[in-house]
């Protein structure tokens, strides 16, 4: 099976917030973190998130798919527990087409981040009480962001057998990444946050 190297370019267009989760709280501390780099402690976009988004988008908002079950796309996203005991197989018989890369800063977002002229932000919530119009008791929630205008940079992985086969890939990859950009990626894209452009380029 042959392989090709796409590089991925990210740009966040509105706050882009990525969760980790967080078990604990200290007092002036952020309720729901970006998630970072364990070594380097920058914020990164994870291969999985970008994958699951694109895949889910296709399956919901395209009309060449027939949603979860979608043959082509199993084969292309790698086969859900669904899909195989849909079609009684034991496991996935033919290996998975794309492989995402985690995307991390450019260099240029980088050496902004380390030396502190590119940080995070903080975004405070609350959650309105609708009988008396007023902020709900317990109801403040802060969450970091990644701000606009900040860039990405990573991979995807395509696995193929012939060159008609890498067409319809990348294809299919073209058509998932139009609508990710008309969409949002990450939480709480109805509120405004997510927006990104995406672009590939061999």
């Amino acid at each position: 099976m042959n392989k090709k190297k796409f590089s991925l370019h990210i740009t966040v267009k509105t706050g882009l917030h990525i969760g980790v989760g967080s078990d604990k709280l200290q007092i002036g501390g952020v309720d729901n973190p970006f998630i970072k780099d364990p070594v380097s402690l920058r914020p990164y976009i994870p291969g999985s998130s970008l994958k699951g988004k694109l895949r889910c988008l296709l399956e919901t908002e395209s009309s060449d798919f027939k949603g979860e079950l979608d043959d082509k796309l199993n084969l292309y996203f790698g086969a859900t527990s669904k899909y195989l005991n849909s079609k009684r197989l034991g496991s996935n018989e033919s290996g998975t087409r794309l492989i995402f890369r985690d995307a991390f800063f450019t260099d240029k977002h980088k050496n902004k981040y380390d030396s502190g002229s590119l940080q995070t932000e903080i975004k405070t919530e609350i959650k309105i009480d609708r009988k008396t119009g007023t902020a709900e008791g317990g109801a403040l929630r802060t969450t970091e962001r990644i701000p606009p205008d900040t860039e990405f940079e990573g991979a995807i992985l395509v696995r193929y057998n012939d060159d008609t086969e890498l067409e319809q890939i990348k294809s299919v990859l073209d058509k998932a990444i139009t609508l990710l950009n008309n969409d949002y990626l990450g939480g709480s894209g109805s509120r405004g946050y997510g927006a990104v452009e995406v672009r590939i380029s061999e």
